[in-house]
């Protein structure tokens, strides 16, 4: 251990389990948990709707992909395509699809990967350029879209509603996170988006269309879409102070002193605030501190809702099990019988049953010609290294018959060799037996003498 100063100082080598990483390790769970978006268009469309998804991407943040860049014309990309590519890698939990035909606009809302998806019809819709455009006052704060916006569902009944109403409010409150009302920051409320169902009466439809002939299209079931910005301000302080607790300086070049802007009642002295409201359940006191100058905790402020758009109103007429396939659980236009349900179902699984046979008889045929291939491509190898084989055996033959050849004349040069040498040999010993013999006829005729 090393010493420090006068005592030793123990070193720590194992990992030590602080708050620090249960902290970490607990939002890391958190953010797994939040819903992420993904609107898109498919085929097609106006410029108009184009900036409706922009805005739609705009209402969903953050937890969206803004800047997404989908290859609208190709009818061959699905919505399921989409969720196998994105679910695991980016998260996406819900598909919003945006298309267009001659006679309707679409909206398809569908959980990933495997369903429900609501196809809604959109009656109409403001784009939110348009709505700044008649405002005297715009909001515009980029702030603003950091932090998700809190979700309000309005008149879409209790428990004893219908269920695809009640599919639809929980869809649109799964699509934004859910706020933890005890650990939330007032700072991070800063937007509002509203979903209003609306009912209408047979009576009052045929009143509404019997009097003008304008609204042909209102139907029994509608949704509408708001989007809505918080504003807070100071009540209780006079117009002219809270501009200058705003930092907006006024202009004072015809007057001598401050006092005459605030006291001055000919220059509108005395007025209340604009923010204020004649009614006072917009008034709140602020726990904490707000955005804008003088909403100070504990501080009287009123709340103003700005509206920033889009604005939609649809229709729901088709609810789908899967992702934009399976089962039809609710049609609006189309009612069937229970027996029909099931004379439908029953050629639904007939279909997908023969879909199947003829997928296992295809695979089964590309395995049989896949074999087949491979079959004749071994027996092509195989005569190819017999041809082989053959060309290298005669090749070998020829040179050994041209070996043979070259040998016999060796054998007989070799052989005439041999043959003058015996010659020569048998010449010499025939010498040699005539010299003797010479030899023995002078001995002999010296021993006679």
């Amino acid at each position: 251990m090393p010493r420090q100063g006068r005592k030793r100082k123990k070193t720590r080598t194992h990992v030590v389990e602080t708050d620090e990483r249960i902290t970490s390790a607990l939002h890391s769970n958190d953010e797994l948990k939040i819903p992420r978006s993904l609107v898109i268009r498919r085929g097609k469309c106006e410029s108009e709707l184009v900036e409706l998804v922009s805005d739609l991407r705009k209402l969903m943040r953050p937890y969206t992909a803004v800047n997404f860049k989908e290859d609208a014309t190709n009818r061959k990309v699905t919505l399921a395509h989409y969720a196998n590519s994105l679910t695991g890698s980016m998260g996406v939990t819900h598909i919003l699809a945006v298309s267009q035909n001659a006679s309707k606009i679409t909206l398809r809302m569908g959980r990933t990967p495997s369903g429900p998806t609501l196809s809604f019809r959109i009656k109409r819709f403001t784009l939110g350029r348009q709505i700044r455009s008649v405002q005297r006052r715009p909001y515009d704060s980029t702030k603003a879209f950091e932090s998700p916006p809190i979700v309000v569902t309005n008149n879409f009944g209790d428990v004893s509603a219908a269920p695809h109403v009640k599919l639809m409010r929980i869809t649109f409150q799964n699509m934004f996170p859910a706020i933890n009302v005890s650990t939330v920051k007032l700072g991070d409320c800063r937007r509002v988006v509203l979903f209003n169902f609306i009912r209408r009466d047979v009576d009052e439809k045929q009143s509404a269309t019997g009097a003008g002939g304008e609204n042909d299209d209102l139907e029994d079931e509608e949704v509408e879409i708001r989007h809505y910005a918080i504003r807070a301000k100071p009540v209780g302080v006079d117009r002219k102070v809270r501009r200058l607790v705003e930092a907006k300086i006024p202009n004072l070049s015809n007057l001598n002193d401050i006092s005459e802007y605030i006291t001055n009642s000919g220059i509108a002295g005395g007025e209340l605030s604009d923010s204020e409201a004649e009614d006072e359940t917009s008034h709140v006191v602020l726990p904490g501190k707000y955005r804008g100058k003088g909403n100070n905790p504990s501080q009287k402020s009123a709340l103003k809702l700005v509206e920033i758009g889009p604005r939609l109103r649809l229709k729901l007429y088709k609810v789908e099990r899967a992702l934009a396939s399976g089962d039809v659980m609710y049609h609006a236009y189309v009612h069937k019988t229970p027996s029909e349900i099931a004379a439908l179902k029953s050629r639904k699984d007939g279909e997908v049953t023969l879909k199947k046979r003829r997928r296992e008889e295809q695979e089964a045929n590309v395995a049989r010609k896949k074999g087949a291939k491979e079959e004749k491509k071994e027996a092509r190898e195989v005569r190819r290294k017999d041809r082989e084989e053959k060309a290298m055996a005669e090749l070998r033959g020829e040179a050994a018959m041209g070996g043979g050849g070259d040998d016999g004349d060796d054998e007989s040069e070799s052989g005439s060799e041999e043959s003058s040498r015996g010659e020569e040999e048998s010449g010499s010993s025939e010498e040699e037996e005539e010299g003797e013999s010479d030899e023995e006829e002078e001995l002999a005729a010296w021993a006679n003498k």
